[in-house]
């Protein structure tokens, strides 16, 4: 991803020596890594050494309340302080006039929210191998009184040799004595402990032993175990312990009993490290690879290499899929929100908006379906998207359109006809279509599979088919300024998503407009006075939001352009 930002490839770190003297320490800044909160990720190279490094950039504007700073120094205090080959390593951090920048390990295989994308879930043998060493850096940090708080995927690093490397203490915190509890509401909704939830009893370590259960689950079956559509039906769920392992997933006995019996509701119920340790499931008659071979990155490991470590397996597990020369590799970078992994619930969430979350109980209706996430691949093929709805859908370079339903069964192709160029669409299953349909199917499923993991048919999902065929929603139009992407629904939503995170989401029907700040909060507004509002973040998006509509409507054939990448 190209640097869009306005801040110079040269970095420069001024080192005041004790005799008073200023010595100037460079770093050449490379390719971006990631993004998340205020801070973005970028590689450095010490112009010097020509080490390579991560480095956190933090705006200092972000930092102008008082709490913003003290929470950035907390992480910096706590994260300076680990030592452990299980944990990212803190190199040092410094400041310029505009930005704190924190060097850390660079980790070059990215996380296991890229690996599991790719793989859709994990042989047991390297389920085994992964939580073993995310348990020795646990039992680090809960030995050091440091609770992490927001164990994810999207933060377990893997090093050039394999390792797992947990990061982002963003959340973190420090135990002053033991039995302190703790009380502030955060954490990312499909890992986030009952207890977090609830509030009322304060919650300690046995938080990352709750989120521990979830990444297991996770890795074993492909989707984290309370997941849905909307965050309010996940904190629901997870109240109420409510989850399941599917039937086609198979699973061993030890490894659902290790589950159970880590996703208990009363914390103190949960077994501590230790006793996760010497569960069955750790201990079947065979050895743990320290770590495993690059090659499992892509693919699962070979029977030869699983005979080393389990004397009389004949193949490996199945239902893992094998990436192809024919896979398009969809660039990650382009996906909306970098660690956006399990739908759009995979960020850390604050008290205020998990409470508001969880007040919050307005049902979706077809007038209020959006687009969730999306990746703009059109230098190649088009724009794959999911709606709030969990439908899938192409916009491809020919103006075509499929758009799949929410079980994944049948799908409707929509193409132009007619003098008037309106949209002709007719509905096939997915297992019956035409032969020229073909490559565009293959398309849609790799980029379903990039945006969603492996999605499964769940009990809610035939009950929101329903009206698939009465009522279909998909992306009409939709174009890149330089500012934002616009999408053009067919269910009269014009949604304006901008490079700073916010939203402007316009609904013809109900004459109302949304606005999500870059904290993911959501406002709505009657459409006629939402100019007049004090929020002026809105007012002025709004406004841009119209120039773009007018300058659209009085040049259609802006509407049909190439897109700016």
């Amino acid at each position: 991803m190209a640097n869009n930002d306005d801040q110079p490839a040269i970095i420069e770190e001024k080192i005041v020596r004790v005799n008073g003297e200023v010595a100037i320490r460079q770093y050449s800044k490379g390719r971006f890594l990631g993004k998340g909160g205020f801070a973005r990720c970028y590689e450095f190279a010490s112009m010097e050494t020509r080490k390579l490094t991560a480095a956190k950039i933090v705006p200092k504007a972000s930092l102008t309340k008082s709490r913003a700073k003290q929470k950035l120094m907390t992480e910096i205090k706590i994260h300076r302080s680990l030592h452990h080959p299980n944990i990212v390593g803190f190199e040092h951090f410094f400041e310029d006039s505009e930005n704190v920048y924190i060097l850390l390990e660079l980790c070059t295989n990215q996380t296991m929210n890229e690996l599991l994308r790719r793989r859709k879930r994990l042989t047991e043998l390297e389920v085994q191998c992964y939580l073993s060493q995310v348990i020795s850096a646990l039992s680090y940090l809960h030995g050091h009184r440091v609770i992490h708080r927001d164990l994810k995927l999207g933060n377990f690093f893997l090093s050039d040799k394999m390792e797992i490397k947990i990061g982002d203490f963003g959340l973190a915190t420090k135990l002053e004595f033991d039995g302190e509890k703790k009380r502030t509401i955060c954490g990312t909704p499909n890992y986030i402990a009952p207890e977090v939830l609830d509030g009322k009893q304060g919650h300690s370590y046995e938080v990352d032993i709750w989120s521990l259960g979830v990444v297991a689950y996770t890795l074993l079956v492909g989707k984290p175990p309370f997941e849905t559509s909307d965050v309010k039906t996940t904190y629901r769920r997870i109240r109420m312990n409510a989850y399941s392992f599917p039937e086609n997933v198979p699973l061993s006995e030890a490894s659902k009993n290790l589950v159970t019996r880590i996703l208990v509701t009363d914390p103190t119920k949960r077994p501590t490290l230790t006793e996760i340790l010497a569960h069955e499931f750790f201990n079947q008659g065979n050895t743990i690879p320290k770590t495993l071979p690059p090659s499992t990155l892509a693919c699962p490991p070979a029977a030869s290499y699983l005979r080393q470590f389990m004397p009389g397996i004949t193949s490996s597990a199945s239902g893992n899929v094998r990436l192809t020369e024919t896979t398009p590799s969809l660039p990650r970078s382009t996906a909306r929100g970098v660690k956006d992994d399990f739908m759009n619930t995979d960020r850390p969430v604050k008290k205020e908006e998990i409470n508001r979350q969880l007040r919050s109980s307005a049902s979706t209706t077809g007038s209020e379906i959006w687009v969730k996430k999306w990746v703009d691949y059109s230098s190649k093929y088009g724009l794959g998207y999911t709606l709030s709805n969990g439908a899938t859908g192409v916009f491809f370079n020919d103006s075509t359109k499929i758009i799949l339903n929410v079980a994944g069964n049948k799908f409707k192709y929509l193409e132009r006809k007619g003098a008037e160029k309106q949209d002709v669409c007719n509905t096939y299953l997915l297992t019956e279509y035409p032969k020229e349909l073909q490559k565009k199917i293959t398309l849609l499923q790799h980029f379903r599979s990039y945006l969603e993991g492996d999605i499964k048919q769940e009990t809610g999902d035939v009950a929101q088919d329903d009206n698939f065929d009465e009522n279909i929603i998909y992306v009409k139009k939709w174009m890149r300024t330089r500012h934002a992407i616009m999408f053009r629904l067919s269910n009269k939503i014009v949604q304006v998503n901008f490079q700073d995170h916010t939203e402007i989401i316009l609904s013809s029907e109900s004459r109302m407009v949304t606005y999500v700040n870059k904290k993911g909060e959501r406002n709505t507004y009657p459409l006629a006075n939402a100019l007049e509002s004090t929020n002026l973040e809105m007012t002025k998006r709004l406004k841009y939001t119209k120039e773009i509509l007018s300058s659209m409507l009085s040049n259609p054939k802006q509407q049909e352009k190439e897109h700016e990448p």
